[in-house]
């Protein structure tokens, strides 16, 4: 009997292992027929969807122009996307005037009206399709749906609503943006709300200036630095006064924005940022004299390098060196500072922009022989063979090089 168990055991156990077998090569089986068989209806739909696309580019403008009847293609779901994204690439493109009646023909084929339900009403990518979608046409109808999704839970929604209120490129789009960000209700990255925020006031900065004047706190920070990339010389008065700004965020945008003021107004008031007491508030004042390329910047600029920052005496010195005709005048500025620091960051400027033999060169030319250019020339020798000799005390430098 215990032979007979044992052998009645053994074969239960083939029978298992078979069945176990023939279930995995029956899923092994099914996952391949599932991935091939995905694979070939892509590339049924991507046929498809290249044979539509053709169809709608070769009666594009009977589609325009009403003489193709729109349920010949409004009732296809793929004709209809593939309307839609012509007729939202036309409208990037297209001049003011070509853009309103290619508005008017969304209004009038129902196209707009179905993609804002489906922003409404859609889950996931369809839906942040939608809304990029009802961003890229530019319509004002657009806002109220699209200012739905900066509530939204999912993170991916806030960021396609804030981008798409962002293509619309409508003053108007941008309040909602801006009455979140006041609020703090806003949960998306700086960035994004950035880009949005100089597409909308890039070409009207007068409700951007509006809601600097109220906001506070981070919200601020975000509409100065939005300020700074679309200033302009009418925005000089705006810009002094974030130049006084307890928060120095704020101070280095009102600097980055001076540079498109007006020379009487930037240089007096970037001469005052260029000795704040917070360094890359000094270094973007530096940046916007390097900007306005004039010569009443010179003696700011001989100030700020010899700043105790290295990168604002690197990018002072950049500056300086662009000045050709009154090289040999900034030179012996910096010798007689006696800052070793000053020179070699003059020095290296002068040899990355390519004129430092070219000076050594005029020093050295007989006709000019005097004793203001041999000190200038003992003191450039000395400064460029020490140059990396030196280790200088700065506190950026010591955090790279410890």
């Amino acid at each position: 009997m215990g032979l007979l168990e044992t052998l009645y055991d053994w074969g239960t156990v083939s029978m298992q292992a078979q069945m176990i077998l023939g279930g995995l090569a029956a899923a092994t089986a099914a996952l391949a027929a599932f991935v091939y068989g995905g694979r070939a209806w892509r590339k049924i739909r991507i046929r498809r969807y290249d044979a539509v696309a053709l169809g709608v580019h070769t009666q594009w403008r009977g589609i325009v122009r009403g003489s193709v009847a729109s349920d010949s293609w409004r009732n296809d779901p793929m004709k209809r996307r593939v309307v839609q994204s012509i007729l939202v690439q036309e409208i990037g493109a297209a001049s003011d005037k070509d853009r309103a009646g290619l508005q008017e023909f969304l209004r009038s084929s129902g196209l707009l009206t179905l993609c804002i339900a489906q922003a409404r009403a859609g889950h996931g990518w369809g839906r942040r399709r939608a809304m990029l979608a009802l961003g890229g046409m530019r319509v004002p109808e657009a806002v109220a749906v699209l200012s739905e999704g900066l509530d939204d839970w999912q993170l991916d929604t806030r960021l396609t609503a804030v981008r798409a209120l962002g293509l619309t490129g409508l003053p108007a789009a941008a309040s909602p943006i801006v009455e979140s960000l006041m609020v703090e209700g806003l949960k998306v990255p700086p960035e994004p709300v950035t880009n949005a925020l100089v597409r909308c006031y890039g070409a009207c900065a007068d409700g951007l200036l509006s809601s600097i004047r109220r906001a506070h706190g981070h919200a601020r920070e975000m509409l100065a630095r939005v300020a700074a990339e679309i200033a302009t010389p009418a925005m000089a008065d705006e810009m002094i006064l974030l130049a006084g700004d307890g928060r120095p965020e704020v101070r280095a945008c009102a600097a980055r924005g001076l540079a498109a003021a007006p020379l009487t107004i930037a240089v007096p008031a970037l001469a005052d940022l260029a000795r704040d007491e917070v360094w890359f508030v000094r270094l973007r004042a530096t940046a916007a004299l390097d900007q306005l390329k004039h010569p009443r910047t010179i003696p700011v600029l001989l100030e700020a390098v010899r700043d105790p920052n290295r990168m604002v005496r690197t990018r002072a010195a950049a500056a300086l060196s662009q000045f050709e005709q009154n090289r040999v005048e900034i030179l012996n500025n910096v010798v007689q500072s006696r800052d070793r620091y000053a020179l070699h960051s003059i020095i290296s400027a002068l040899e990355l922009a390519g004129g430092f033999e070219k000076v050594m060169e005029n020093l050295s030319d007989p006709l000019r022989h005097d004793e203001t250019a041999e000190h200038l020339l003992e003191a450039l020798r000395e400064g460029a063979a020490s140059l990396w000799s030196t280790r200088p005390a700065d506190p950026v430098i010591e955090s790279v090089f410890p």
